[in-house]
């Protein structure tokens, strides 16, 4: 794979996760290895469901909005969306904080040449459920906004409205590795020289309980018992570790070219060094060792760098036994034994389509803070080569940090970031 020849600079980001609201509260928490685990209640058919989950306590747009440095033009359009759904409305504030933390609010440039990127598709799904159920026995009554805003192109359109942008807008799905890849579509746009600046947005992704119980029948969501300790149910790479837990998160970051970023003056978090992606030839969610290898050794050979200038790698690290497995191995077969690393999922729950996106950002703030989160609840790890943080965060100056993302169907992703 041909190497960047043109650095792509992040300069803006934001964020919605269990742990904080907006990069201030999630920086904090990830330093303190704050964690929010939970039960979802769900009655269905005469029966009640409960599964674990990371939840996002008291987000309300229209309050949060206040505390964004955007223009009033944007907080009052902002204001009168009506019938978004909370997948959508997440991604709007991570969006709107990440144009202001970019410093693009009273910003002069050319709106054609900024495109949107959304990761994730059908992530509207518990929105969509609680509407067919209202409706159901009055379908000729459905509020006429269901006809569009059941798109999960929705948000490209809001927010396309909400700046004014007219460059391209679009949606990637990629399973959980679709925030990774909305970051490469984005880096890929910006090379072309077709755009000076790209929004990657990741919007949460709602399940509903046909959701949650699909990936519990299938064994990769951790089920959880009566009288268990939710906190304690996520477990990436320790012994105890029995599938994923959902998380409530959405992300947005600003991609902009080195020369876009200078005019304007503005500093980055740091620079897209590379990236590796591929497939495995398997439809199916069981990972795969070579493929995970080759696309952590393609992002290193597109960044120019070897195993030993990889300072930390933010792991996939779903807690599910074959996948910790799989990705360990692959992580020791390209010589990163000993290498530190952890999984911010072990903190937030998993994102899903938004997970490449979150853990990116979490990557970046570690690397501008010089510090690494802990690793919740990793007290026997299942292999003990590469450097787990664990109970403690710890200080460290990172250069590069590569972040992995796998999907269901054998897709492979890995990005690497340099600091500037």
């Amino acid at each position: 794979m041909k190497r960047l020849e043109t650095s792509v600079k992040v300069t803006g980001m934001g964020v919605v996760t269990p742990i904080g609201i907006g990069l201030s509260q999630f920086t904090s928490g990830l330093k303190k290895g704050t964690t929010n685990f939970s039960r979802m209640e769900f009655n269905h058919s005469r029966s009640s469901f409960s599964f674990p989950v990371a939840k996002v306590n008291d987000f309300n747009l229209s309050g949060l909005i206040g505390e964004i440095n955007v223009n009033e033009r944007i907080i009052e359009k902002t204001k009168r969306l009506r019938n978004i759904s909370a997948s959508t409305s997440f991604g709007v504030y991570s969006a709107l904080e990440a144009w202001a933390d970019a410093g693009l609010t009273d910003a002069n440039i050319d709106l054609t040449r900024v495109a949107i990127v959304s990761g994730g598709t059908n992530t509207q799904q518990a929105s969509l459920k609680e509407i067919q159920d209202k409706y159901r026995e009055k379908l000729q009554f459905m509020n006429p906004n269901y006809g569009f805003n059941f798109f999960d192109t929705d948000l490209v359109g809001v927010l396309s409205e909400l700046f004014g942008i007219r460059g391209e807008g679009h949606v990637i799905g990629a399973a959980s590795a679709s925030g990774n890849m909305a970051i490469i579509q984005g880096a890929r746009l910006i090379k072309s020289n077709e755009y000076d600046l790209i929004i990657v947005v990741a919007p949460l992704m709602e399940l509903s309980i046909y959701e949650f119980q699909g990936f519990t029948s299938m064994g990769a969501m951790a089920v959880i018992s009566e009288g268990m300790d939710p906190s304690e149910i996520c477990r990436p790479f320790d012994e105890a570790h029995c599938g994923f837990v959902n998380g409530q998160s959405a992300g947005c970051m600003i991609l902009e070219s080195e020369e876009h970023a200078a005019k304007r003056g503005k500093n980055a978090y740091g620079s897209i060094a590379g990236y590796g992606l591929n497939m495995d030839a398997n439809r199916n969610p069981n990972p795969s060792i070579e493929g995970e290898e080759k696309a952590m050794r393609s992002a290193m050979i597109n960044a120019g760098v070897n195993f030993q200038e990889i300072d930390y790698v933010n792991t996939h690290g779903t807690a599910s036994k074959i996948g910790d497995k799989t990705e360990i191995e692959a992580l020791l077969s390209i010589g990163l034994e000993g290498v530190k690393a952890n999984s911010t999922k072990s903190l937030i729950g998993h994102a899903l389509s938004a997970a490449g996106v979150v853990e990116s950002i979490a990557s970046l703030l570690q690397m501008k803070y010089n510090f690494l989160h802990p690793n919740n609840n990793l007290i026997n790890p299942i292999n003990d080569k590469i450097y787990w943080i664990k109970e403690e965060s710890k200080s460290m100056v990172l250069n590069y940090t590569m972040s992995n993302n796998f999907g269901f169907g054998g897709i492979n992703t890995s990005i690497i970031f340099k600091k500037n």
